[in-house]
């Protein structure tokens, strides 16, 4: 029953834009928006790939337009954070290339293990700065370069989780407000994504209609949550949510 409502038009279209709706939420409060998108594309009937390059419509619009948000409130150094977004660019690419050359059945074992690591980071505190030692706040560390290409190839890859790296990376080898380095990361995903959802849409790997879904439910979810203040309570229902989906995905591809 569940199943056929997905497939049919009407169902699949109401379950993409609340998908995305959450996973607005999910990417201002916590990070990881995608690990909810992503296994909702497939159940839509899309293969893995091409979910993988279809989730990034949603992606560069939710990016840009928080980083414009992020501007208005509390402006950053535009220039130094498209100077880092140049450090994953070459890695972004070369990941996405990868993602969509790879056997489809691989690619399926990867996402499985990737979306379970990245579940079970939802249910745990962050912790972060055991990497800052006695750098000045703002002085870029020399891991932060390589770092940074690594996380572009990632995010070119898979992406779901990168959120959560590129705090981790970012908040420990660049600067440690909090703030500042949601607004760089949002700045840096936003530009790495363009090319390669082209790279995706180049090779047949995007559905544009339901990612424009997607898309337009994580912009007004991701516009709500920076307005409103979630109960923690309300957190934590939406991370078993989005755990819950993951382990059924996970089932689903691993058989």
């Amino acid at each position: 029953m569940i199943i056929s409502f997905v497939q049919s038009e009407v169902g699949r279209s109401i379950l993409l834009f609340f998908a995305g709706l959450i996973a607005g939420f999910i990417n201002v409060l916590a990070g990881g928006g995608s690990l909810l998108t992503l296994p909702v594309l497939i159940l839509a009937g899309l293969n893995p790939i091409v979910a993988n390059g279809t989730n990034r419509i949603g992606i560069l619009l939710e990016n840009l337009t928080a980083t414009r948000h992020f501007q208005q409130r509390q402006p950053i150094n535009l220039q130094q954070g498209g100077m880092l977004a140049l450090w994953t660019i070459p890695g972004a690419v070369t990941g996405a290339i990868l993602s969509i050359n790879i056997s489809n059945l691989w690619f399926q074992r990867l996402l499985v293990i990737v979306l379970l690591i990245g579940a079970a980071t939802l249910l745990f505190p962050k912790r972060t700065h055991f990497l800052s030692g006695k750098r000045r706040d703002g002085q870029a560390s020399p891991w932060l370069y390589p770092a940074l290409l690594g996380l572009g190839f990632y995010g070119g890859f898979i992406q779901a989780g990168i959120g959560f790296l590129f705090i981790l990376v970012l908040s420990n080898l660049l600067v440690q407000n909090l703030s500042t380095v949601t607004a760089y990361k949002t700045l840096i995903i936003g530009i790495y994504t363009l090319p390669t959802l082209f790279i995706f849409a180049w090779t047949g790997a995007v559905r544009w209609e339901p990612g424009m879904i997607i898309a337009v439910g994580g912009i007004l979810g991701a516009r709500f949550a920076a307005r409103i203040t979630l109960g923690r309570r309300g957190e934590i229902w939406i991370k078993v949510a989005v755990v819950i989906m993951v382990v059924v995905l996970a089932t689903k591809l691993w058989a």
